[in-house]
């Protein structure tokens, strides 16, 4: 099992780039193949021998983006009356974690402040104008929310909530989760377990958070990420990633065949990642209702983190809405919804 993990490692395939400037590519090109796995390189390790473990007993401050394209339709929405459909969205923002409060003899709960935060999605053309009023009340009531993370000992993050939001009647309750959804697709950059002791073979992460799609009802099917220390100097540790995936959405018929890779660098000596970049991309097996009559449309998902200093800034620019693409989901796509619709 651990032999066929590492040769996913280093025959993992590496997505195109999911949007350049402002909007989902039309068509995904071929995948290729990811060079092999570089010789680890180690430099001045003597001082920082053992295993890598994340430190929430300090605080954590990071730039988060993920730039996801969505295979199936999702409802943004304002408290009152207004409501759109979305098939791509770009969030950035810049969160505060707390140091952690041990919960369990091996969990952690963790609470983020989302200081500043910006929302940009695509809709429908025939609903272009809807969507601008609502991301800029969405911007407003996140920016100050808190992410409360539940994190195990390894790192793996056990659930992520979202605190702090007015919740009067169903509706509210609604447009909250699937404000969670979508903020899940940010922290799920946060998720990287390490192995308790030094692990020159790699180790392998069930359930990852980045392999799943944001649904209200949860994904189902297997996942497998292979984590490698491929280099280090001094303290840093370079990790590269690589996974695959069956996922389907909920209790749906349709299923993703989706592989991922990344890149991340984690301080041995704060306990803290200093960055990572992850692309994920997933196509709808020729057996899904969504595939009918077509390929179908991938779920493409791009991300990075990057650790912020303390009182260090990063512009995260303003919440917009982007003119919809005349090639988008066609008629059966936009019968599918991830999420839940407000009502």
């Amino acid at each position: 099992m651990f032999a066929s993990a590492l040769t996913l490692l280093s025959t993992i395939a590496t997505a195109q780039t999911v949007i350049a400037t402002g909007g989902p590519v039309d068509e995904p090109a071929a995948v290729p193949a990811t060079p092999q796995v570089q010789m680890r390189v180690v430099t001045n390790s003597d001082e920082f021998e053992g295993g890598l473990q994340w430190d929430w007993g300090r605080s954590h401050r990071y730039f988060i983006e993920t730039k996801t394209q969505l295979p199936m339709m999702m409802w943004f929405a304002a408290k009152f009356n207004k409501q759109a459909r979305v098939d791509w969205f770009d969030l950035r923002l810049v969160t505060e974690c707390a140091p952690g409060v041990v919960e369990t003899r091996r969990t952690w709960e963790v609470s983020c402040t989302i200081e500043d935060l910006a929302l940009s999605a695509m809709g429908l053309p025939q609903e272009a104008g809807l969507l601008q009023p609502i991301l800029d009340e969405t911007d407003e009531r996140l920016t100050g929310a808190v992410v409360q993370l539940q994190v195990r000992n390894d790192g793996r993050i056990v659930n992520i909530d979202l605190e702090r939001l007015e919740r009067r009647n169903r509706r509210f309750g609604q447009i909250n989760e699937n404000l969670r959804q979508v903020l899940s697709r940010a922290f799920a950059g946060l998720d990287l377990s390490l192995p308790e002791r030094e692990a020159d073979i790699g180790w392998v992460q069930n359930s990852g958070w980045i392999m799943r799609v944001p649904t209200a009802v949860g994904s189902s099917g297997n996942s497998e990420l292979v984590h490698k220390i491929v280099s280090e100097s001094g303290p840093v540790a370079t990790i590269q990633s690589g996974g695959r995936a069956l996922i389907t959405p909920g209790d749906s018929a349709n299923k993703f065949s989706t592989r991922m890779s990344g890149e991340a660098t984690f301080d041995r000596r704060t306990g803290r990642l200093l960055d990572r970049t992850w692309t994920l991309m997933g196509h709808p097996t020729a057996s899904s209702p969504i595939a009918n009559g077509t390929e179908g449309y991938p779920y493409l998902q791009q991300g990075r983190v990057v650790s912020l200093s303390e009182g260090q800034t990063w512009d995260v620019g303003d919440s917009r809405e982007i003119p919809a693409n005349r090639d988008g989901q066609s008629a059966i796509q936009q019968t599918f919804f991830l999420g839940l619709r407000p009502r």
